[in-house]
């Protein structure tokens, strides 16, 4: 197939790099060519290897594709809307993007067929052109609207380091992902603390399970889908790993802060329910946020 995947973050490229070994032929839309002329992935600390693909700056290039994945991060989708409406309807897309808001988003779009994402692999950049794959992990696929007749066949053609599974209720993935994240992404980075260090270190345990444990109140139904030994479990198999908000605070970047701790704790009040830590949490990261969004 002919992939088009806008962006070239830790995810884009990611994406990219696995589904050219797929032999699917992968374009890349970034916002200036001539930044990198090549891509590479580094996986289990060997040499980085190419990313077999090509590299455009402009939306028309992507008109003749099977598929396009969107890999930009939430707060730059409002940027590119006229040019994902500028494109045939009929291609498919896959939003790939953290946390919930992107939902909302999607409706504003025309084309027929709009898959989303949700992606527990674990990557970084190590430079522009340059990501790390440092954590294996499934992505689930479904649909938001309409049907692709090629989804089993790009389902299926994928390797052990790159599960894709189609599910029926990919919402509910999301939420899953973006619950785990509000336990993980705020505390990490105001501890400046790397995921294994919430467990290991007795005060940030009692912080994280204090915020489970306030998170499960207000979302009973989400004690048997996500017990309190899943959220040490992610702790342990990502324990080396900084979190994605941590890394954008590092960065100088926005965080990820509204898509998806904004939206749990709008979602808790939509059910007349407090989340004390995460709301603070949540306010003491949007100061800092104000900062990142200065820099650009």
């Amino acid at each position: 197939m002919n992939i088009g995947i806008i962006g070239a973050g830790a995810i884009g490229l990611l994406f990219g790099s696995y589904l050219s070994e797929a032999d699917h032929h992968i374009t890349f839309l970034v916002r200036e060519t001539s930044i990198a002329k090549q891509f590479y992935i580094e996986k289990n600390a060997q040499e980085p290897q190419q990313i077999t693909s090509d590299i455009v700056s402009n939306i028309a290039d992507l008109k003749k594709m099977d598929l396009i994945v969107i890999a930009v991060k939430y707060h730059h989708l409002t940027q590119i809307e006229d040019q994902l409406n500028s494109l045939p309807q009929h291609i498919p897309l896959l939003f790939i993007q953290n946390g919930l808001s992107h939902i909302v988003f999607l409706k504003n779009l025309k084309q027929e067929t709009i898959m989303i994402g949700s992606v527990l692999h674990g990557a970084a950049k190590k430079n522009y052109s340059t990501v790390q794959h440092s954590g294996i992990g499934p992505t689930y696929i479904g649909f938001y609207k309409g049907e692709w007749h090629s989804i089993n066949k790009f389902v299926e053609n994928n390797n052990d380091q790159f599960p894709l599974i189609l599910t029926p209720n990919i919402e509910q993935m999301l939420v899953k992902k973006a619950m785990l994240n509000c336990l993980i992404n705020p505390l990490t980075t105001i501890a400046r603390v790397t995921n294994g260090e919430l467990i290991v270190n007795h005060s940030y345990k009692v912080i994280l399970r204090s915020m489970y444990d306030e998170m499960m109140e207000a979302f009973e139904e989400w004690k048997e889908r996500l017990p309190w030994d899943e959220v040490v479990a992610l702790c342990e198999n990502t324990g080396a790993n900084r979190s994605s908000m941590l890394k954008d605070f590092e960065n100088g970047r926005m965080m990820e802060l509204d898509t998806i701790v904004g939206a749990i704790l709008e979602r808790a009040a939509q059910r007349k329910q407090t989340l004390p830590i995460l709301q603070t949490f949540y306010l003491l990261l949007s100061e800092i946020n104000k900062e990142g969004d200065s820099n650009g």
